[in-house]
């Protein structure tokens, strides 16, 4: 049997622990069976005049082939459009910044406006947003520092300007999923156009493109992955600016309530299409919006902030808006990264269920989790209410609600969160969390007889279970894996059970600590190796923390697929204490 290395717990102490297996590389084939596993539960469903929702809930980094990341495409390249947003700073502009600056904090609009007459002489031309701030940052990294996030948007919303071809038509960012590099991505989206035809024979997606700063600039993309998987698919222009409008009769002023509420500026010169398809979408009223999102298949929620995302659901008060229960209905959710993790919320038998919005691991075992608004993403150490950038933040009444299961989480591995899942299953008395890796989709059939859940994508689900303040039951679910809910608890279907591939001879761990378990996905890394050797007990640590991994009677461990994250874990207790 071939083998290959495929990860180093603890480079920095040069400590090499090889773990060998064969890579797994037909990932359409593993696609096909799990949906034709799936797909009789779906046609059960509809036989007994049932109305069954599915959501497929992608961890983030969904990598797919477009004008604005070639990096994404295979060989054959990426297709034409735009490749990138573009700014140009000159008098015009600059005047307008000067007339139109947002806060009263003359001293900034001054400085502002000097740096940016210097720049102007240096480079007429359009240039790209990161070349523009190196410049800035050149001439007063100081300056760029202390704007708030209102004037700091303020400024590069002003200069953004739109690109347009020969005939005036705006330039649009162009996806072709057929070029994708990443043949789990297209896993995914295969999954979601098959749920899709399942559930109509001619299915309808709508994009809300709101957990989006900019809804506007994000449109393209998401129209455009989903026109590529179904025949029938359109951005929704769902807004926080129009949420208010159309449901205080204010469509005439949608320009300035999209200022106040959004603070977005000088968008209907950028993205004009999109801002007068919103305009439209507006003055047709509440009526018509209900109606066009009944009469979708599905409704996909893109990634940047939750936040965003629940104002265009709840108003103010918390009030679910008149179209909240109609997109709720919808036979296919699909969520990505932020639009995942939104989907947290409702109740069940642990109480209400929180959505969770910021925080690392580290920042979380120092200072616990806050239920108030994650800090800015500009914020560097002293934030608003005293947090620092990475602290724990969550939202106490949570999402969406479609998901009650649990905490959702995202981009999950690779970001080393399963601490930080943890803690706040801790502090919020809810037994059950989900982390889903990055380029990876945990598909949940929902019923009135239960819901079914599998994994599909390139690496895996977390499932935390809170069993103390310092001990949480840790599970991992490889693509391919089917899972049960029995009781309180979710476990690998019998069927996975009996499709496990057999064990392969690898090394034992050495006898030592693995030092910063997380960072570089080493957490992920260290469990994997753990599970392939079979090993009962690992020892790590990250700062002042030290963790204990067991093993028990409860605990398993078993091959699913034969990628470099395919071992299977069941119940492994991970154990943290403060030395300090």
């Amino acid at each position: 049997m071939s083998a290959s290395t495929f990860f180093n717990l603890n480079m920095s102490e040069n400590v090499m622990t090889s773990i060998h297996t064969v890579i797994f590389d037909n990932f359409k084939t593993r696609f096909l069976w799990l949906f034709l596993l799936i797909l009789p539960l779906f046609s059960m469903k509809i036989a007994a005049n049932e109305k069954p929702q599915t959501l497929v809930l992608i961890g983030g980094a969904l990598t797919t082939c477009s004008s604005l990341n070639p990096e994404n495409c295979n060989n054959k390249g990426a297709p034409e459009g735009k490749t990138a947003n573009q700014f140009v700073v000159d008098d015009k502009r600059i005047a307008r910044v000067k007339a139109l600056w947002p806060s009263p904090n003359l001293q900034h609009k001054n400085k502002v406006a000097a740096v940016l007459n210097k720049i102007a002489k240096q480079h007429s031309s359009a240039i790209n947003k990161k070349a523009l701030l190196w410049k800035w940052r050149d001439m007063d990294n100081a300056l760029l520092s202390q704007l708030t996030d209102l004037e700091y948007y303020f400024v590069l919303d002003m200069l953004e300007k739109p690109i347009l071809n020969e005939q005036g038509s705006r330039i649009q960012e162009q996806v072709n999923i057929q070029n994708n590099r990443e043949r789990a991505s297209n896993d995914i989206v295969n999954f979601i156009k098959a749920s899709a035809k399942v559930a109509q024979s001619s299915p309808r997606l709508l994009a809300i493109t709101a957990s989006s700063r900019d809804p506007y600039e994000s449109a393209d993309f998401y129209e455009g992955l989903l026109s590529q998987t179904v025949k029938q698919a359109q951005w929704l222009a769902l807004t926080p600016a129009l949420a208010k409008a159309i449901t205080t009769g204010q469509c005439n002023k949608l320009d300035e309530i999209r200022q106040q509420t959004m603070r977005l500026f000088n968008r209907e010169n950028v993205y004009a299409d999109r801002t007068d398809a919103e305009q439209a979408l507006c003055e047709k009223g509440v009526k018509h919006l209900v109606e066009m999102i009944e009469l979708s298949t599905g409704i996909m929620f893109n990634g940047g902030d939750q936040s965003l995302t629940r104002q265009v659901m709840f108003d103010e008060k918390g009030q679910a808006y008149p179209w909240t229960r109609a997109i709720l209905n919808r036979p296919l959710l699909i969520g990505t990264s932020a639009g995942t993790a939104v989907q947290s919320g409702g109740k069940n038998q642990f109480g209400q269920v929180p959505m969770i919005s910021n925080g690392s691991s580290k920042q979380a075992l120092k200072s616990g989790a806050h239920a108030q608004a994650a800090p800015s993403a500009r914020c560097i150490e002293d934030c608003q209410q005293g947090l620092v950038a990475d602290a724990l933040t969550y939202q106490s009444e949570g999402g969406l609600g479609t998901f009650s299961l649990g905490v959702l989480d995202t981009h999950f591995s690779e970001r080393n969160r399963s601490l930080r899942l943890a803690v706040l299953l801790n502090e919020t008395d809810q037994r059950h969390g989900f982390g889903v890796d990055e380029t990876t989709a945990l598909a949940v059939i929902k019923s009135s007889s239960g819901q079914v859940l599998t994994v599909l994508g390139k690496y895996g689900v977390v499932h935390i279970k809170s069993l103390s303040k310092q001990q949480f039951s840790y599970s991992y679910w490889p693509s391919g894996a089917l899972i049960e809910q029995k009781q309180h608890d979710f476990l690998l279907s019998a069927r996975t059970l009996q499709n496990a591939l057999p064990d392969i001879k690898v090394p034992a761990l050495p006898d030592q600590r693995f030092t910063n378990v997380l960072e570089n996905t080493k957490l992920r890394s260290l469990t994997q190796a753990m599970c392939l050797a079979k090993q009962k007990q690992a020892q790590a640590q990250q700062g002042e923390f030290n963790f204990i991994f067991q093993a028990d009677e409860h605990t398993r461990f078993l091959r699913i697929n034969k990628s470099q994250v395919g071992c299977a874990i069941e119940n492994l207790k991970i154990s943290f204490l403060n030395n300090n």
